[in-house]
């Protein structure tokens, strides 16, 4: 073992002092800037030519637009665009300037870099300022090339504009909050496999989004019925396919194909028709099996490629669809994806947002006093403060501070940062709730409606308050053994 990380450390030094670019891809629709103290530098080709002159953008508010670089023979498929913005002091018609503007560190030359995901082609800066723009592309051994000629930047038209994904300047090119865009993430999945995804774990679609105008849908009639596509193979600028994703929706969903608001819409399993759940498939799956005897709908495939783009299936390549009987079993794949039956999705986790309503609103705080009594030992009171940060769709984030018998924070002990999941594990073997009765109870907060529930077990009895408003207070709590006596309550609530 020591072996092989002495000789993992020796290669990573030899790497190093080889000069070799270890580059970063930039999905799908996502891009960055990247200021002079913090930029790499470049170590890869000598990238320099007369030729390369840059576009001026003029005084006043400008859309920017390029093509999309193609792969290179020797270079692979482009993985980011680099956006240089200076003076023309002629800096491109030499190697060491070159370089040096390529790293974001040239004479003349912006303090930062804009970098984008290679499917971005376009920039919109609406400052004043005017100055050269050039374009780079990296490719996947870190290279670094001029972009122009055919590709050239160019001004757009009075009237056109700005794509959702477009490249946009920060106002005053004030780089503190770091202005960026985050891109489209695939997520491979092994060989063989498939997986139902739930609205609720759809991912925000942050990449690019293509119009298909013949990407409208397969009918699928009622009764069994065998769905197969052809395989997708790798693109030369998007790299292998990852997966493939099937929508679904009505018989008559509207069409959507042109519009790309509404494309993004179903991307992310929000749009008008559609199903609440998608079927994600490996790149060696290319059936689906659907056994259910009822149920007429419309599929949607689409190919998501290593890049992060998403593309739908179109053409030829639509989807086939073939009523089943088991005559046709042998037809079947053994990797062939199983449509749930009664189109019902089993999620391995299950949302319990409903049972913490409490933590859901960022600002709200509420204090508990607990008091702790031991038989023949006296009792013990302390206080905790609980602050609701933050809330997303996975997690509430929130601090709780502990205060001493007076409700003040105690020395030496630091507010805690806690995450609270609102995604759990769906328990295998679920257990009743306990019976709850509606009870009206006054603490020191004020006055609650709340549902009492009584456990007990492993030698406790435990009486709890819940608020009915705000599911997830504790308004009051007992819980007494047989030599001790906990009390929880609650003694201030901010909503």
């Amino acid at each position: 073992m020591r072996t092989m990380v002495w000789m993992l450390c020796v290669l990573v030094c030899g790497v190093a002092q080889a000069g070799v670019v270890i580059p970063v891809e930039l999905k799908s629709g996502a891009w960055e800037f990247v200021a002079r103290a913090q930029a790499p530098e470049y170590t890869g080709p000598d990238c320099f030519n007369p030729a390369w002159k840059p576009l001026l953008k003029p005084a006043g508010p400008a859309l920017i637009q390029w093509h999309a670089p193609l792969a290179h023979p020797r270079h692979g498929r482009p993985i980011s665009l680099r956006v240089l913005l200076g003076e023309d002091n002629g800096w491109y018609a030499t190697a060491a300037a070159s370089r040096l503007w390529l790293s974001g560190k040239g004479e003349g030359q912006r303090a930062f870099q804009a970098v984008c995901a290679p499917d971005i082609t376009q920039m919109l800066d609406e400052n004043s300022e005017t100055y050269g723009l050039w374009l780079a592309v990296e490719y996947q051994d870190g290279t670094r090339l001029p972009f122009y000629g055919a590709a050239f930047p160019t001004l757009a038209a009075d009237g056109k504009l700005a794509a959702d994904w477009c490249l946009r300047m920060p106002a005053g090119y004030d780089l503190a909050a770091a202005p960026s865009r985050p891109g489209n993430q695939p997520q491979s999945l092994g060989q063989g496999q498939s997986r139902v995804v739930t609205r609720e774990r759809a991912a925000a679609f942050g990449g690019k989004v293509w119009t298909w105008d013949k990407w409208i849908g397969v009918e699928k009639a009622s009764g069994p019925a065998l769905i197969s596509w052809p395989r997708a193979t790798a693109d030369a600028e998007n790299g292998r396919v990852v997966k493939y994703i099937v929508y679904f929706g009505k018989a008559d969903a509207l069409p959507f194909n042109g519009d790309a608001a509404k494309i993004k819409q179903w991307l992310e399993l929000k749009g008008e028709g559609q199903w609440d759940w998608c079927l994600e498939c490996a790149p060696d799956v290319s059936q689906i099996l659907d056994t259910n005897a009822e149920g007429a709908w419309r599929l949607w495939l689409a190919v998501e490629f290593e890049s992060g783009k998403r593309v739908g299936y179109q053409g030829a390549n639509c989807p086939k669809v073939v009523p089943f009987t088991e005559s046709m079993r042998n037809l079947v794949d053994k990797t062939a994806a199983k449509m749930p039956q009664g189109y019902k999705a089993e999620s391995d986790k299950m949302d319990i947002r409903g049972r913490l309503g409490a933590y859901l609103k960022v600002g709200r705080q509420w204090t508990t006093r607990i008091t702790s009594k031991v038989v023949n030992a006296g009792e013990n009171v302390s206080l905790a403060r609980t602050e609701i940060l933050s809330v997303s769709d996975e997690f509430v984030e929130y601090r709780t501070t502990e205060l001493d018998a007076a409700g003040q924070a105690i020395a030496g002990v630091e507010p805690q940062t806690l995450k609270l999941q609102l995604q759990v594990p769906r328990p295998r073997d679920p257990k009743p709730e306990p019976a709850a009765t509606e009870e009206t109870i006054t603490v020191q907060a004020g006055t609650f409606d709340c549902l009492r529930t009584v456990v007990e077990g492993l030698g406790a009895r435990t009486i709890t308050w819940m608020s009915k408003r705000f599911p997830g207070l504790i308004v009051k709590q007992v819980v007494t053994g047989e030599t001790t006596e906990q009390v929880q309550e609650l003694v201030e609530f901010k909503e």
